[in-house]
């Protein structure tokens, strides 16, 4: 038994840390006020089972604290010590529900009698929150599977009846009736032929998880798996584009975080939950709508866009602009389906200029017809790339110098590659590639190779290494295409320049 001895007078409070201890129970700690009782039960991160303290204290008598500690920690016994033996504070120690009530000096017998006693309470005490846990969590079971059980038949059209649902009532933690019950689905891209059924039901349990950890933190109601690679889910919340923001935070969690990928589909309308399986209908309905949507967006056009704009290439922004802006409007007819992708490229150019620390604001395209939409799409274009700061010669010497120093220490790097080049300046392939030929003469993989050659030269020339070992240190992991690559370069094979270099020694 842990306890905490609050006493003022010093040679008490030792006198009674050492009968406390001789006794066979751990002082927790020992203080000599009320305040600083509070303190150290603020910070002791698990609190004793039992206090004992004094009365008359500075600061926070023993009363106060006492009437504290059952308000923040109702689990901790109390036992009062006073040199007074006065039948108003033991009045006031009753109402306190303080569990003994000691007078000084206390005797060693004493003490020993009252932390028996004490000891039994907290055993019992410990094993009545156990049972009354157990009791909890079967019950809590009981009502989940129950509510599941309740859900898979409203799903499978087995539970029709409204009064079958609402007897289970107090299963659920919403008003089974109201009509704010948004419905969606989440389907695992990780999960199919390529992985057994049990690593799909493994990847979905921890999927289930992490929603009910995020999104299920903002609202009430449900999540269930359907089968090994889909979910299920009910939130109370009448405007679903919000739990479609929520959603799609959770499935950029779940992507970096577990590094399952999922898709998602949200029903469009709130209804109530004998309408569910309606709501689940048309959330897989939403969800394969979302992915063949997915595939039509131009994404590679997009980034081709957002070089662009790092570049500081204007007329280059433009042409993309009016790119990506034509493949969206030629992908599909639907006014709907432009609305999206359209939000979707003012979300990425927003995030894009606000991380260039030239923020613009999104056009208003609520409510505009399909033709004003493609005319929006273009001024509100036009009006971001007019912001475009163009790149001075200085800036384009700056990135072919970044690349060049990239190039010199990572050459014999196999996988080197002209995306990865880019990606480090943070300019599209084709402007680098420009505007490395503008101002060196080569390409970039032409200039890396050059690079690669003359270390090769320098490496037969100054070592005595094998043809196969000079090529894997300057990045060819093929020893023959090396050597074909060599003499291509310098006219010579490797070993030919080797014998030359000999020759002439």
């Amino acid at each position: 038994m842990e306890i905490l001895i609050v006493e003022d007078e010093t040679m008490i409070r030792n006198g009674l840390e050492r009968m406390v201890g001789d006794l066979g129970y751990n002082v927790a700690a020992s203080v000599d006020d009320g305040e600083t009782a509070l303190e150290w039960l603020k910070q002791c991160g698990s609190p004793p089972d039992l206090i004992i303290t004094d009365i008359f204290m500075k600061y926070v008598d023993g009363m106060e604290l006492v009437g504290k500690v059952n308000a923040e920690y109702p689990g901790v016994k109390c036992a009062l010590l006073s040199g007074h033996d006065d039948f108003r504070l033991a009045q006031q120690a009753i109402s306190l529900k303080v569990c003994r009530y000691l007078t000084k000096p206390v005797t060693r017998e004493e003490l020993d009698e009252a932390l028996r006693e004490i000891r039994s309470e907290v055993e019992q005490d410990k094993l009545r929150k156990k049972d009354l846990l157990k009791w909890e969590q079967r019950s809590a079971s009981s009502a989940l599977y129950i509510r599941d059980k309740l859900l898979s038949d409203l799903l499978e059209s087995r539970l029709v009846s409204a009064r079958d649902l609402l007897q289970h009532a107090d299963c659920f933690d919403f008003d089974l009736e109201a009509t704010s019950l948004s419905g969606g689905v989440i389907r695992l891209l990780s999960a199919g032929e390529s992985m057994s059924q049990r690593d799909s039901l493994l990847y979905s349990v921890a999927v289930k998880h992490l929603f009910t950890e995020t999104v299920m933190a903002e609202y009430r109601g449900f999540v269930l798996l359907k089968d090994s690679c889909t979910l299920v889910f009910g939130v109370m919340e009448t405007q679903p584009e919000r739990v479609r923001e929520s959603v799609a935070r959770f499935a950029g969690t779940s992507a970096s975080m577990l590094g399952v990928p999922v898709e998602f589909g949200i029903s469009a309308h709130a209804v109530n939950l004998l309408q569910f399986r309606q709501t689940v209908a048309a959330a897989f309905e939403d969800m394969e709508r979302s992915g063949q949507e997915q595939r039509l967006y131009p994404s590679e056009l997009e980034q081709k866009l957002r070089f662009s704009v790092r570049a500081g290439d204007r007329d280059a922004a433009r042409a993309d602009a009016k790119a990506v802006v034509g493949a969206i409007a030629a992908s599909s007819a639907h006014a709907d389906f432009l609305l999206r992708s359209f939000y979707r490229l003012t979300e990425s150019l927003e995030d894009l200029f606000r991380e260039l620390e030239q923020p613009v604001s999104p056009p208003l395209l609520a409510g505009l017809p399909r033709s004003g939409l493609i005319e929006r799409m273009h001024e509100w274009l036009e009006e971001c790339i007019a912001r475009v700061e163009p790149k001075r010669q200085g800036q384009q010497n700056d990135i072919i110098a970044k690349v060049i120093t990239h190039m010199e220490e990572y050459y014999a790097d196999g996988s080197l590659s002209l995306q990865r080049l880019a990606d480090l300046v943070y300019v599209h392939p084709n402007y680098l590639t420009q505007t490395f030929r503008k101002l060196t003469g080569f390409s970039c993989m032409q200039y890396l190779a050059r690079l690669r050659m003359e270390q090769a030269k320098k490496l037969l020339n100054e070592s005595d290494l094998k043809i196969s070992e000079i090529a894997e240190k300057v990045g060819y992991d093929n020893h023959l295409y090396f050597s074909s690559y060599f003499k291509k370069w310098i006219g010579k094979s490797p070993s030919v320049y080797k014998e030359g270099l000999s020759s002439h020694d």
